[in-house]
């Protein structure tokens, strides 16, 4: 089991490092042009690929989203509270405590441990939280609800395309599905490079309150993940990918919306990198424990 874990966690922990340790190295990384690049075309063909040729059915997908959004609808009413009753800022700290990484270390973690099947279950999950982190996210960061963002997001129109070919059962050219293969396979090392290209530009400020937050965002998605895995009886690789995915580290897209619109960057930036340096520890632990549903 052990061995097992390590294959799963030590690729992700070495590639994050190796973009950390190349920024810190001075050397040139343009995260714009990347994460465009991952966002406009790695993503929404990494989503196509996965879902149309490993995923299980439609009901086990629909599962897997269901229980998403149970844990992020919880995970904010547990977060409001708490941040209310300790009177925190909101509009900073609630997305951190919501948004877990699920794509640059969740999709990653979600393929080492399961395979093509798990990565297609973690798509799912991802869905749901980029369709909340352009919604809720962007509304408690900004003041504003712009729900048009949606159509913007291209993971939004690849999912409706995956829906199309598998509900009419459409067979797309050979060409094609070669492309989005190719295409999707930049995303998994790119997000992971980004994660530690990101990490490695943060500056942080106030460590004793982020950590509060960084320690709650991992304890709320472990408590919400479990609950989720027993009210939905959820079993094997789903439940496995259902206690990984609600139990990430603060998304660093968080980092984005906090600087853009003036909501403590500094204490989102130090959420974010204590939570994945906490994950650091978590993360085998959970890997193993996932295993064995």
């Amino acid at each position: 089991m052990l061995q097992a874990v390590l294959t799963v966690v030590t690729p992700v922990f070495l590639i994050a490092a190796l973009g950390f340790i190349w920024i810190r190295r001075d050397q040139p990384f343009d995260n714009h042009t990347i994460s465009s690049l991952v966002m406009y075309l790695g993503s929404p063909c990494l989503i196509y690929s996965s879902l149309t040729t490993h995923a299980p059915n439609l009901t086990v997908l629909f599962e897997v989203a269901g229980a998403a959004l149970f844990v992020l609808v919880s995970n904010v009413a547990l977060a409001y509270g708490f941040l209310r009753l300790r009177g925190w800022p909101v509009a900073s700290f609630l997305p951190s405590l919501v948004q877990p990484n699920g794509g640059n270390m969740g999709l990653p973690v979600a393929f080492l441990a399961f395979g093509e099947t798990g990565l297609a279950l973690g798509m799912a999950y991802f869905f749901v939280l980029s369709v909340s982190q352009y919604t809720l996210g962007l509304a408690v960061s900004s003041g504003t609800f712009q729900p048009t963002q949606l159509l913007k997001q291209p993971v939004i129109w690849a999912v409706l395309v995956v829906l199309l070919v598998l509900t009419t059962g459409y067979q797309p050219p050979r060409w094609f599905e070669e492309t989005t293969r190719l295409l999707g396979g930049l995303t998994i090392p790119a997000m992971l490079l980004m994660l530690g290209t990101s990490l490695a530009r943060l500056n942080i400020t106030n460590v004793g309150q982020s950590m509060t937050i960084a320690v709650l965002r991992l304890l709320f998605g472990l408590t919400l993940g479990l609950a989720a895995i027993w009210l939905f009886a959820l079993e094997g690789a789903v439940a496995g990918i259902v206690l990984l995915q609600s139990t990430m580290p603060a998304a660093v897209f968080n980092y984005v919306f906090a600087e853009r619109y003036g909501r403590d960057p500094d204490k989102v930036a130090a959420v974010i990198l204590q939570s994945t340096l906490l994950a650091v520890i978590t993360l085998p632990i959970l890997v193993g424990w996932a295993m064995t549903f």
